[in-house]
């Protein structure tokens, strides 16, 4: 299927095509978690699996994960070029990457994911589409984690309010030594920088889409 065509198909059908296995995945972490918690909901059975973390056990793999269209339109705003950097907060089974390998080839990729089954799994379709850029790596963001130095940051609603205010928080510093761009996704995340970090918003307009913003301290006209 050509590159321009794939990812405005269903995202059930495009991880098909790429021959992701996620739905076994989903579904496997579901029944580890409901044999440690019968009685456990969404709301609960991540925290039973990943040390009382929010992962999203159980939910539908199509709600998990951002759809590709959206992170092609993401991609087409933002133009990556040659050896620049993105780095995925929370990055799931890697989509983001995944759209990279296809259509930003040379653009380096990082995507950090609590659980690991979802990591392996994305490192194994970013070894099959040859994607050497591109890597996956099992973190805790709420830990003692630190920020790689990256022209573009992507954020979602993860965790809880405080891990999102530690991230931004973090953001903050690095904004001191280098420009880069952040992408939001979710009305917690662009809130909080709305509302707390209001010199990221100011300092060019900011584009908004649908489900995400992007803000960037670097003048989006440059890209191209």
């Amino acid at each position: 299927m050509p590159n321009n065509q794939l990812f405005i198909s269903p995202s059930e059908e495009v991880d098909e095509y790429l021959g992701f296995k996620i739905k076994d995945i989903e579904h496997g972490l579901f029944l580890k978690a409901k044999g440690l918690r019968p009685e456990g909901d969404l709301n609960n059975l991540g925290h039973v699996l990943h040390g009382g973390h929010q992962t999203w056990v159980g939910l539908d793999p199509q709600t998990l994960n951002t759809p590709y269209e959206e992170l092609k339109t993401l991609c087409d705003v933002l133009r990556p070029h040659s050896g620049e950097l993105m780095v995925d907060l929370g990055a799931g089974y890697g989509r983001l990457g995944v759209v990279l390998a296809h259509l930003y080839p040379e653009v380096h990729f990082i995507g950090y994911e609590l659980v690991d089954e979802r990591v392996q799994e994305g490192k194994r379709i970013f070894e099959k589409l040859g994607y050497a850029n591109g890597t996956l790596v099992t973190a805790d963001l709420t830990s003692d984690f630190k920020l790689p130095v990256a022209e573009y940051y992507f954020i979602y609603d993860y965790g809880k309010v405080a891990h999102i205010r530690q991230t931004l928080k973090e953001l903050d510093g690095l904004a001191d030594q280098h420009s880069f761009t952040v992408i939001a996704r979710g009305k917690g995340v662009q809130s909080i920088i709305e509302h707390e970090h209001p010199w990221l918003a100011d300092i060019y307009p900011v584009h908004r889409e649908e489900n995400f913003s992007i803000y960037s301290m670097t003048d989006p006209d440059s890209r191209g």
